[in-house]
């Protein structure tokens, strides 16, 4: 702790990021429900940050995560909740309050007053007990996470369980202390979102993983319209590590607990075995903040390999530029004519066959999945010879490659607007994973005309400043945008000149 402690200060992201604090836990009880400990209440410089997810659910209110953003409904009126604003925005009207939200691991945090002045429920905070109350006429679920939109239920919970062979196949959640297994019906919609990047991809039930937060969507004779999984995750380098946590290269610390999976180069391993310069994929619980799973690499092997008569020359590959869904990935090993081998795309997807022709020229294959972010991933080969005999060697290229579209974060003016400037700037940000933006892919179209060439276009972002007055009344905006692999996303949105 000590060491990484010191590590820490060179890092202003870490203090933003912080690991929940390990002293006595504070409680929440809701009209005498008692919510389970995780995520836990934090106090922070004296003041009290609720969990907000779990707590607006167990009030029977909706919750959406849109990035750095919630939404919830009380009544007709939308409140929306930002990360590190003091303002709660209620049907577009401000309300302030004594400290801002933050969203940390995914999970957003509010103040006590957030309840109170926003959500219109009565709260207390009893120190010396460690126990906060709320009290509420909004109950709409008593903690069953279960609630009706319309003629449809929405199941919201942890999956602790997805059975595919099954029929039908079934998913299990559990909210609070509820368990429920639900049979998902053959023309359900799978969804999985990223909350980090605030973007969704199709998916399916095999990519649903348990620990993941999930809202089921049922309707009134028994079908399963939708199931919604969503997860945070991060990227990064290890570069310090700790008995009980690690730090990322970005200034995250990842703090997981004996229910996290770890795996390192595809194998199951301790998180002891986890050392500086290995490569880590975290998965997060978006309703507790948990670490669930931590997938390493470590890049081992070299580019050819040799032990005793067995041997590889070399590893090649044809991506020479990122992939996208639906494209195809070669690889081509010369080794030891006569063996059996195979190759695997880092610690993701593993001992994908390869077929020898001609003899000591293996190939093999693989179709990019929707679900794939590789970040310059190690392509690793094995060769195993009938005399047991193997060799490792990797490619000299790693690969990247991404299913999901670039998010397109924010835009401004914002959806809906009135401004009273005549040429207001007009921008959108972007986020990406594996893959990043192609800032010549941007197009940008305000009042019916291509501005592209007018504006500045990076990977994060782009900007236009105008040059022409617009008249009065509605503006209508138009913004694509694509990653390197190909992946495309666009948005259009309107503002109003006063």
């Amino acid at each position: 702790m000590a060491l990484l402690a010191v590590i820490l200060v060179a890092f202003t992201g870490a203090a933003d990021k912080r690991a929940p604090s390990r002293e006595t836990p504070i409680s929440i009880v809701i009209n005498g429900l008692t919510l389970p400990v995780e995520p836990r209440p934090l106090l922070d410089n004296g003041i009290l940050l609720v969990p907000v997810r779990r707590t607006v659910l167990a009030l029977g209110l909706d919750f959406t995560a849109q990035g750095s953003q919630m939404i919830t409904h009380v009544g007709s009126k939308t409140v929306i909740l930002r990360d590190r604003s003091r303002v709660a925005l209620v049907d577009g009207h401000p309300v302030l309050l004594d400290a801002p939200a933050e969203l940390r691991n995914w999970v957003f945090y509010a103040p006590l007053r957030f309840f109170t002045d926003v959500l219109g429920a009565e709260a207390t905070f009893d120190r010396r007990a460690h126990v906060v109350s709320i009290v509420s006429q909004l109950i709409g679920r008593s903690g069953l996470g279960d609630f009706t939109v319309g003629d449809r239920t929405i199941k919201v919970g942890t999956v602790t369980a997805v059975d595919v062979d099954s029929d039908p196949p079934t998913v299990t959640l559990a909210f609070n202390d509820r368990v429920r297994t639900i049979p998902i019906t053959p023309n359900a919609i799978i969804t999985m979102r990223d909350v980090g990047v605030d973007v969704d991809v199709p998916g399916e039930l095999t990519d649903i993983r348990p620990g993941d937060y999930a809202e089921i969507e049922v309707l009134k004779n028994g079908d399963v319209a939708s199931v919604v999984d969503e997860y945070g995750s991060r990227y990064g380098e290890i570069v310090v590590t700790d008995p009980d946590e690690l730090l990322l290269e970005d200034g995250h610390v990842i703090v997981p607990d004996r229910d996290t999976e770890i795996s390192l180069n595809g194998k199951a391993a301790e998180f002891s075995d986890l050392l500086p310069g290995d490569y880590a994929t975290i998965r997060y619980n978006v309703e507790t903040g948990e670490v669930r799973e931590i997938v390493a690499e470590r890049t081992e092997a070299q580019t050819s390999a040799q032990s005793g008569t067995t041997s590889i020359s070399d590893v090649e590959t044809d991506a020479t530029h990122p992939l996208r869904a639906g494209d195809t990935l070669t690889v081509t090993m010369h080794g030891t004519p006569g063996g059996a081998a195979t190759f695997d795309i880092g610690s993701y997807v593993q001992s994908i066959a390869m077929a020898e022709h001609p003899p000591g020229t293996y190939v093999g294959t693989y179709q990019i999945e929707h679900s794939a972010n590789f970040i310059d991933t190690p392509i690793l080969a094995h060769l195993q010879m009938p005399d047991g005999s193997n060799v490792v060697a990797r490619a000299v290229q790693g690969l990247s490659a991404s299913g999901r579209a670039p998010g397109i974060a924010s835009v401004g003016p914002a959806d809906g607007a009135r401004v009273d400037l005549d040429a207001p700037a007009v921008y959108a940000t972007f986020v990406a994973e594996a893959v990043p933006v192609n800032p010549s892919s941007i197009y940008l179209n305000v009042g019916g005309h291509d501005v592209t060439p007018e504006c500045l276009r990076t990977a994060q972002f782009v900007q236009y400043l105008p040059q022409r007055s617009y008249p009065r009344g509605a503006v209508h905006v138009t913004v694509r945008v694509a990653d390197e692999a190909g992946n495309t996303a666009s948005k259009t949105w309107t503002f109003y000149i006063r």
